[in-house]
């Protein structure tokens, strides 16, 4: 009885520590996300408060909304320059007491968990000091409930005492060796649980038996690999963010310094007569068109994204779309000295769908078709029916498109030919909305080309199941 309840003692004495440190990881985890996230905020601020201040504001409600946090950009007096709180408390008082004032003036980061005066809950909160020319002129905030990491810590000290509870009825009720063998699987548990605080998220338990441990084992598994999921989708979403800021940056630079160039040129006086003036005017005109259309189709694209379906979805005869459509182009393709023609079956092709949009991807392809298809060339246009599938494929003769280079076609702001991405007509948006307009719609996208000989686009829907 006496190494039996030494044992216990072990057991129990494991799980507090493991608490221990499981609490330690989530605390300390959490401080340095958010201290990243700080520093991040801080890099933007510094880039874009003389020129683009509303890309901070954008930033954090960005931030605010992935981390489900409050982001703020306080001046030394704590009064916020950038952002908002949920609440009307704010903890900018928090940072006036001399023991954090002191220490976010000496440039050290300020990280505090439990309940001030001025905010009703306790809060979890991270201060990183902002510099210029290294004087600290102020500090990025960041601080949330501190409940949800509290639940967050509790969960894992759940699964620790379950375990605790199933080592004692089978330390009672069985063997010391049985009591050992009880042990490794929770000091393999303690291992891991360290491994995942040096940051090996998704690390995982080898599960030798069946019983209660076992189980446990498998829920910290699967605990793991959540907490390694969740890391990598905020890690994507940022890098998605990033990388649609960059494209949307780039493709704005352009034709606002086109636009205050000719500006500038017109109010210092360097336009000579009425036809540069009027030239000046219309290149100020058509960059501002293209600027409309590039806001237009990232509106269009975003609210896509943000819904499951489309509204007004009806009975859609293809047949019909696809006549009124070709003969809307023709006078373009006419233009060109193109050929455009369209094969359709005899029966009728129906789906169902959103008119509207179906006509927007099918005018898309055929915009671009001609565009890219030399004078004399030709367009052909089929509707067909294979498997439970109906397509359109749009086919031209112009130069084609490099086969390593059709798997980005689809991606936002990808021009196959270079020379046309900054004064070209198009957003670089056009088949990124095509293909999001057929993936709603339950369909699918393909592309195939040969250099010299042209390029097909298909576009695939299920057919209608009508009563």
């Amino acid at each position: 009885m006496a190494i039996v309840l030494i044992v216990l003692g072990v057991f129990l004495f494991s799980v507090v520590i493991q608490a221990q440190q499981i609490t330690s990881l989530v605390y300390n985890q959490q401080a340095r996300f958010f201290i990243n996230e700080a520093e991040e905020v801080i890099l933007i601020y510094n880039k874009y408060r003389n020129t683009q201040r509303s890309v901070i504001t954008e930033r954090l409600d960005i931030l605010t909304k992935v981390l489900k946090a409050n982001t703020l950009i306080l001046d030394t007096d704590g009064n916020i320059l950038y952002g908002q709180t949920t609440t009307e408390q704010s903890p900018g008082e928090l940072l006036l007491e001399p023991r954090f004032m002191e220490r976010v003036l000496n440039g050290e980061n300020v990280v505090f968990a439990g309940k001030i005066a001025e905010v009703n809950e306790e809060i979890f909160l991270v201060a990183v000091p902002l510099k210029e020319d290294k004087t600290v002129i102020g500090s990025v905030v960041i601080y949330s409930n501190l409940k949800d990491l509290i639940h967050h810590v509790n969960s894992f000290k759940g699964i620790a005492l379950i375990g605790a509870l199933i080592g004692i009825v089978l330390a009672t009720v069985l063997s010391i060796f049985v009591s050992r063998k009880m042990i490794r699987p929770l000091v393999r548990m303690e291992e891991t649980a360290r491994h995942i605080a040096e940051g090996e998220f998704g690390k995982q338990i080898q599960v030798a038996s069946d019983d209660e441990v076992g189980r446990l084992s498998r829920s910290f598994n699967r605990m793991s690999t959540q907490l390694r999921e969740k890391i990598e989708a905020i890690e994507r979403l940022d890098s998605l963010r990033q990388e649609l800021l960059s494209d949307v940056s780039h493709e704005l630079r352009t034709p606002l310094t086109i636009i205050q160039g000719f500006s500038e040129a017109v109010l210092d006086g360097l336009v000579k007569s009425k036809e540069q003036e009027h030239l000046y005017l219309s290149n100020i005109i058509d960059e501002s068109e293209r600027l409309r259309r590039l806001v237009d189709d990232l509106l269009d694209l975003k609210g896509m994204e943000a819904a499951k379906t489309f509204d007004e979805m009806e009975y859609v005869v293809l047949n019909k779309l696809a006549l009124i459509t070709v003969e809307r182009l023709k006078h373009m393709a006419n233009s060109k000295e193109i050929k455009l023609t369209l094969t359709v079956p005899e029966q009728n092709i129906t789906v169902w769908g959103n008119i509207d949009r179906l006509k927007q991807v099918l005018t898309n392809l055929l915009d671009n078709a001609i565009k890219h298809s030399e004078a004399g060339g030709s367009v052909r246009v089929e509707l067909g029916i294979k498997n439970k599938y109906t397509f359109i494929s749009v086919r031209n003769s112009g130069p084609g498109i490099p086969w390593e280079e059709l798997e980005n076609i689809w991606e936002r702001f990808y021009k196959v030919d270079k020379s046309r991405s900054r004064r070209g007509t198009g957003t670089g948006l056009g088949l990124s909305i095509v293909k999001k307009i057929v993936e709603m719609h339950g369909g699918k996208v393909s592309a195939s080309s040969e250099p010299g000989q042209g390029a097909v686009f298909t576009f695939y829907l299920p057919l209608a199941e009508q009563a």
